[in-house]
This record gives C-alpha cells, structure tokens and sequence, in this order.
C-alpha cells in the first residue's frame, strides 16, 4: 500500500528545505528524501567548508605579507589541520537539517527517487505519491567527453583528501579550480590548470578575469588556456599523464592528482524524468516563471535543479523555492526574478562581480562607460602590504547609474554587495560620492573609485 502525502520534496539542500519547511507550515502533509546525507551541497561539500579553508587561507597570505612589519616567528599553512577544521563545521550538518525537518512533521526518506508515473516516486522497496512534487536535487560534475574521466576526483572529493599530493592538475577555469588551487598553491604545491577555452571564468567581466589571472600565475600557478583534454591515464610508475591539444599540437601534462573543475549540471540522471513525462536539459527541469514544469504543471523544481535561466548559486536558490511554494499553495502568479545577483570567487584577493559585464555591453548593445582603476595605492590595501585590489565600474552614460560592478580585492566580497544594494536602488555615481562612509574603510575609497 502506498503512503499518499500532498507534497514530495526531492533534496533537502537550501531550496529542498526551505521549499518542504513551508509546505509544512502550510498545513500540507509533506514528505522529503535524499539520496545523500542530509542538508545538500552548500554546507557540507560546497560554499561553507571551502569558505572555511580559504578564510583560514586569507588569513595566512595576510599574516605573511606582514611579516617583518609587526608579525614575527615561523607560521605554515597545514592540510591536516584545515581539513580537522572543515570537518567541525561540515559532520553536525546532516544530522542537524534532519532532526530539524522531523521535529517540523515533515516526514523523512533516505534513498534514491525515481519516478514511476506522474504521481509515484519509488523509494528503494517502497513507493509514496503526492499531489504535487517539488525537484531540488541540485547539480553533480557535468560529464566531460575524455578518455580516462573517471581518473578525475570530484570537489566532494578533495574537501576529504587526506593529503594533497606534490602536483595537481585543475580541468576546466572555473570558480572551483581557481578557488582550490589559490589554496593548494598557497600549501606549496605545483599546480597546473587546463582549460579548454579561451576566456577562464567565463561569466565574469573578462579585464577583471585578467587580473585574477596575473595574480594566479604569480602564485607559481601554470594556466593553460584553449587548451583541450583529450585522455588522461593513470600511470603504472604512478600520478597521471594528461594528453592535450592547443592548436594544431599535442603535449602531455603530468600531475599526481587530476580534479574536475569544468562546471556543473542538474542531478537528475536517477530520476526517471522520462516515467512522469517531465522535459529536462543539462541546467535542469523546464521551468515557466512559477518554476512549474512546463510539461508536468503539479510538478516544480528550484535551484540548480531548474532550468530558470537564473545563476546556479545559494541565494537564488533559496528566492525560487519560496516562489514556487506561493504559486504551489495559492496559485498565486510570480513576477519574473529580477534583482541583481552577486558572485563571488574565494581566491585571494577575492573576486565579486554583479550586474552587467563589458562583453555582455557589447553583444547586446547596452549604452555604457567604464570606470576602472588599480587601487592597491589606497590606504586601505597598503596598511596591509597588499598589491592585489582592482576595481571596474559600469555606468549607464544617459543616467549615470551603476549597472555593473567589478572587484578583485581583498574585500572584494563585502565590496560586492554594497555594490548590488546599490544596482537594485538604481543609485548613480553621484549618490555613492555623495554618501559619507565610516572611515578608514574599504567602503571609504568608492567616492575614489570614480
């Protein structure tokens, strides 16, 4: 006998979660399952531990770069520490979301779902139906067309590495590979990043990608750009050969440990999207603005997990869910989402970028100008001894506000979300001039920026 609920909920990370805890509050019978340990990706294998090892990583750049000019002694950055650390923030968590769902009455599933009809999910031996069902399965590594990819270890993967070997190899420049391997270099490990195309990070503003580029590479980090991964193997004396192409030629590239850094997408391979008739790409279930399957409309999906056109990122995430449920409990129709969402990359100095990059300007035609300066000279930045700050500023020329905003700077994060506050307010160059800000701050220097 199957148990009936009025809504299923498929992963329990931030839009799994928040979209079960509100269809509970609600009144509606619910129910949630996980093939993985409770919580999703963010607090356990993605945002929050690598923002713990790369707090402590920043902490150690800034200590060395003021070494001699008040600091003094012998300090190392120690893997076996960061991970003991990491580890205190990540193991509660999975024990934690669950107890907080049950204690909620939202019923608790382990195990993976597929679906048999539009109405039934399959749980192991058991199955369960609903009335409405919620996607929030997240995204896994996209799958990559080289001989030899399950040699590559995932992101889940290296926050449990152990050790980290003498030689490692980034595949693909995204946020992954340069945030892991600011931090690997900074262990003093050689580290090579090969990626196929010709920009890195390709969704930020490409002068401010530059930058961080020139920092990369000054930390001892080999980037290869349009450069493709044809086969990697697995040595028999031991680490792995990479063959690559640029060009016309063929090289190889050695490494004792290969690691997956060339995007993600939607985890929806188990689901048996096919058995309940539910349209899907790689970024996820089709969705309309009510984040309702355009093919199945009792069914909805959030988060990486969706097809939205929205940035596969937390917040969003979180936004969407909330959404969703509006419509799901009172039919109540969404407005398209239209704030400005931030992104930042943990290297260090940190990359925040929001709003609307150079390249896109120029393809869609946008009216611009840029405002873009080195800003290592301010105060802010040589108190610390510290060379890494750039900002670049886009403004619209009709009505001089702020449309986009792009930092590399150790306060690159905070500086990023003053300046989303400031794109949603439509504030112009004027309005942050004009404002007086606590001083000496790193959010002093913008009337500077201009």
């Amino acid at each position: 006998m199957n148990t009936t609920y009025d809504v299923i909920v498929i992963g329990s990370g931030v839009a799994g979660s928040t979209a079960a805890t509100i269809s509970q509050r609600r009144g509606l019978s619910t129910a949630i399952v996980d093939a993985r340990p409770y919580g999703g990706t963010c607090p356990q294998r993605g945002c929050d531990p690598k923002r713990v090892l790369t707090g402590v990583m920043e902490a150690y750049e800034d200590a060395k770069r003021l070494k001699g000019k008040g600091i003094s002694g012998e300090f190392n950055l120690n893997w076996e520490d960061l991970k003991a650390y990491k580890d205190s923030f990540t193991e509660p968590v999975a024990e934690s979301v669950e107890q907080s769902l049950k204690e909620k009455g939202i019923v608790t599933y382990h195990g993976t779902a597929a679906f048999l009809d539009p109405h039934t999910l399959k749980i192991g031996e058991e199955n369960i139906t609903a009335d409405k069902f919620v996607i929030a399965t997240g995204a896994r590594p996209s799958l990559l067309p080289i001989n030899g990819f399950d040699h590559m270890i995932t992101s889940d993967d290296f926050f449990e590495l152990e050790e980290i070997p003498d030689r490692v190899v980034f595949v693909g420049g995204g946020y992954i590979s340069f945030e892991f391997a600011h931090l690997c270099a900074r262990l003093g490990k050689d580290v090579v990043i090969v990626h196929r195309g010709k920009h890195v990070l390709d969704f930020v503003d490409h002068e401010i990608s530059n930058k961080l580029i020139e920092h990369t590479k000054d930390l001892g980090v080999d980037i290869h750009t349009g450069t493709e991964v044809k086969e990697i193997e697995h040595l028999t004396s031991g680490g792995y050969s990479l063959r690559v192409k640029k060009f016309d030629h063929e090289h190889e590239i050695k490494g004792d440990l290969v690691i997956h850094g060339a995007g993600r997408q939607a985890n929806l391979e188990e689901l048996n999207l096919d058995e309940a008739g539910i349209e899907a790409t790689d970024d996820g279930v089709k969705v309309n603005h009510n984040f309702q399957s355009l093919s199945q409309p009792h069914i909805y999906a959030a988060g990486d997990a969706a097809d939205s056109g929205l940035k596969a990122l937390t917040p969003p995430a979180g936004e969407e869910a909330e959404r969703l449920m509006r419509h799901l409990v009172d039919a109540e129709e969404q407005p398209l989402i239209t704030s400005a969402i931030p992104s930042v990359v943990f290297t260090y100095p940190i990359l925040g970028s929001v709003g609307i990059t150079q390249q896109e300007a120029k393809e869609k035609r946008i009216p611009y100008e840029v405002q873009s300066r080195t800003v290592h000279s301010f105060f802010t930045y040589k108190r610390m001894n510290d060379e890494g700050a750039y900002v670049k500023l886009m403004i619209n020329p009709f009505t001089d506000e702020l449309i986009g905003a792009h930092v590399l700077s150790s306060h690159g994060d905070h500086l990023i979300n003053l300046f989303t506050a400031a794109i949603e307010k439509k504030m112009t160059k004027s309005d942050l001039r004009n404002m007086l800000w606590g001083y000496p701050t790193a959010e002093s220097d913008i009337p500077s920026f201009f």
